[in-house]
C-alpha cells in the first residue's frame, strides 16, 4: 500500500462480480440460490458485498477534507452525474429481460446508484463517528417502522413474504413492473437500510486508509469489526430475522462482518503474505466491474433465444438428460462454461488496457 493500491482490493471486486454471475447463472439451487424468504444462503451474499465494495472506494476516493466551495459543487455534480448514469443503466439492463411496456424503475444496478449517491455525500462531510451513528439510525429506525406501524390490512411487525409494510408500499407507491409481481426486492423502502451497507463499506475504507503503513493491524482491525458486527447481526435476526429481500437489518450487520472478515483475510493472503498465483482472473474481472455485470446479463438472455425452435439453453438441457448428468454436474458445467463466455469479452478489454468507467 505504500506505493500502490492494495491488491486484496481489487480481488474482492472481481471475485463479487465472479460470484455474481454465478449464482445469476440459470438452474442453480441450494447454496447458489437466494432464501425463499427469511434465513440466509451463500447467494445472499453477493449483493451486499458489492455495495460494501462502493463504500470502500468512496472512503478512498473522497475524504473528508477541507475543499473550497467550487470544489465541493464540481465534486457533488460527478457524484450525481456518475448515480444517474448508473440508474439510467439499470433501467436498460431491466429492458433485457422485460419489455418497454413492463419497463421495471428499480434494480440491482439503480440501488448501487442510489447508495453511492447518499454514501459519497455524507463521505465528503462526514467523520468515521458520525457515519457511525447515521448507520446505527438508519438500522434501527428501520426496524422500529416495520415493527410499529401498521400498513391497510396488516398488522404492525408482521414479516410474511409479500404481506408485510415494505412490500405493501411496494405495491402502492412503485410503478412499473414489479419483479414478485405485487413487490420489488429492490424496492423503495428496503434501499433505506441497503445504505447502510454502503456506510460500512466506507468505515472499512477508512480503516484501511489509517492502517495503510500497518497491513497486520489492518487485518487484525477488519476482522475484529467484521466479528462483532456479524455476532450482533446473529443476535439482533432472534427479534428480526434474516430477510434479504427486504435487507433486514440483521442482514445488513451479518453480511457487512462477512464482508470485513472476508477483506481481512483476503488482504492477509494477497498482501501479507504475498500469494498472488490465483489473482489475474478476478483482477480482470473487476478492472471492467459494471462491462462485466451488464454482458452477463445480455448473454444469459442470448443462450435464452431460440434458433430454429431451441435456444442454446435448451439444446443444453436437452444433452444433459440424453447423458443422464445429475443436477449438481449438469449445473456447475452450465456455470463454469458461462464464466468462461464472460471472461472472454472482459480479456479482450483488458489486454487493450480499455477500463470503463462511469
Amino acid at each position: 500500500m505504500q506505493a500502490q493500491r492494495l491488491l486484496a482490493l481489487d480481488l474482492f471486486r472481481g471475485l463479487t462480480i465472479i460470484l455474481m454471475i454465478m449464482v445469476n447463472s440459470p438452474n442453480t439451487y441450494g447454496e447458489f440460490s437466494h432464501a425463499y424468504w427469511d434465513g440466509v444462503t451463500f447467494a445472499d451474499f453477493i449483493f451486499p458485498f458489492f455495495l460494501i465494495i462502493v463504500g470502500v472506494a468512496i472512503a478512498i476516493g473522497m475524504r473528508p477534507v477541507e475543499r473550497s466551495a467550487e470544489a465541493l459543487s464540481a465534486l457533488r455534480l460527478k457524484v450525481l452525474r456518475r448515480s444517474l448514469i448508473m440508474f439510467g443503466l439499470g433501467i436498460v439492463v431491466n429492458l433485457m429481460y422485460l419489455k418497454f411496456a413492463d419497463i421495471r424503475i428499480l434494480g440491482v444496478l439503480q440501488r448501487i446508484a442510489v447508495v453511492y449517491l447518499v454514501c459519497s455525500f455524507l463521505a465528503m462531510q462526514c467523520s468515521s463517528k458520525r457515519l457511525m451513528q447515521i448507520m446505527g439510525f438508519i438500522l434501527v429506525s428501520y426496524w422500529l417502522l416495520i415493527l410499529l406501524v401498521p400498513a391497510p390490512g396488516l398488522v404492525a411487525g408482521q414479516l410474511e413474504r409479500g404481506a408485510n409494510l415494505i412490500n405493501w408500499f411496494d405495491s402502492v407507491f412503485l410503478p412499473g413492473m414489479l419483479w414478485r409481481g405485487s413487490w420489488d426486492p429492490e424496492g423503495i423502502l428496503s434501499t433505506y437500510p441497503a445504505i447502510a451497507s454502503g456506510l460500512f463499506g466506507v468505515l472499512m475504507g477508512r480503516l484501511v486508509l489509517a492502517y495503510k503503513q500497518q497491513l497486520p493491524q489492518l487485518v487484525m482491525s477488519l476482522f475484529v469489526l467484521g466479528f462483532c458486527s456479524f455476532l450482533l447481526g446473529c443476535l439482533w435476526s432472534l427479534f428480526f430475522p434474516f430477510i434479504k429481500q427486504i435487507w433486514s437489518s440483521s442482514f445488513v450487520l451479518v453480511t457487512s462482518g462477512m464482508a470485513s472478515m472476508v477483506l481481512a483475510l483476503l488482504i492477509w493472503f494477497s498482501d501479507v503474505k504475498g500469494y498472488q498465483q490465483c489473482s489475474r482472473i478476478p483482477l480482470i474481472f473487476g478492472a471492467n466491474a459494471i462491462v462485466a455485470y451488464v454482458l452477463h446479463v445480455a448473454m444469459e438472455k442470448l443462450l435464452e433465444v431460440p434458433v430454429a425452435g431451441q435456444s442454446v439453453h435448451g439444446i443444453y438441457q436437452h444433452w444433459v438428460e440424453t447423458l443422464g448428468w445429475n443436477q449438481f454436474f449438469s449445473v456447475g458445467v452450465w456455470i463454469a462454461a458461462f464464466l468462461v463466455l464472460c471472461y472472454l469479452p472482459v480479456w479482450w478489454l483488458y489486454q487493450r488496457k480499455i477500463f470503463v468507467k462511469i
